[in-house]
């Protein structure tokens, strides 16, 4: 508390712990609105989404991105595709088999969720046929992923 004396004799004062109290409330309340903030998430330049009509916001967690020519992990390139196949070759499966395997023992204590499943989000350009898909879900699987989220466009009405 400040106070003033003035010339004549009055005494002001000023009170600072209300002021205190409404500001520790307005910076709880921007952080609190801050981070209840869907996660927003910059799609791959190769990708093409298919369209559903239901969407669910997005959790951070590990993405592999299926473009038409590469498969990424976590925005990093791992295996280029040939053109038009929907296979992976041995070598390429077993680069993808190690990368997962990666970001599994790295983010275990980060990627699960109130069940204790680890979870994992797969961009997929719509052109790809599904046992493209279906192996690289083998190669997270065997790395302990059990819960798979797959981005989709949000159909216009």
């Amino acid at each position: 508390m400040a106070s003033v004396d003035s010339g004549s004799g009055d005494q002001v004062s000023l009170n600072v712990m209300p002021m205190l109290d409404i500001f520790s409330i307005l910076i709880l309340f921007l952080l609190m609105s801050f981070s209840s903030d869907p996660v927003s998430h910059d799609l791959n330049t190769g990708v093409e989404l298919p369209q559903s009509v239901t969407l669910l916001s997005l959790d951070e967690v590990p993405t592999i991105v299926i473009s038409k020519n590469q498969i990424f992990v976590n925005d990093n390139p791992i295996v280029t595709l040939k053109e038009g196949s929907s296979a992976l070759e041995e070598k390429a499966a077993h680069e993808l088999d190690t990368e997962i395997e990666k970001i599994a023992e790295s983010g275990k204590k980060f990627t699960k969720d109130e069940a204790g499943l680890q979870t994992l989000t797969f961009e997929i350009d719509k052109t790809k046929k599904f046992q493209l898909l279906k192996r690289v879900m083998l190669s997270a699987q065997q790395a302990e992923y059990v819960r798979f989220k797959l981005m989709v466009e949000k159909q216009s009405s």
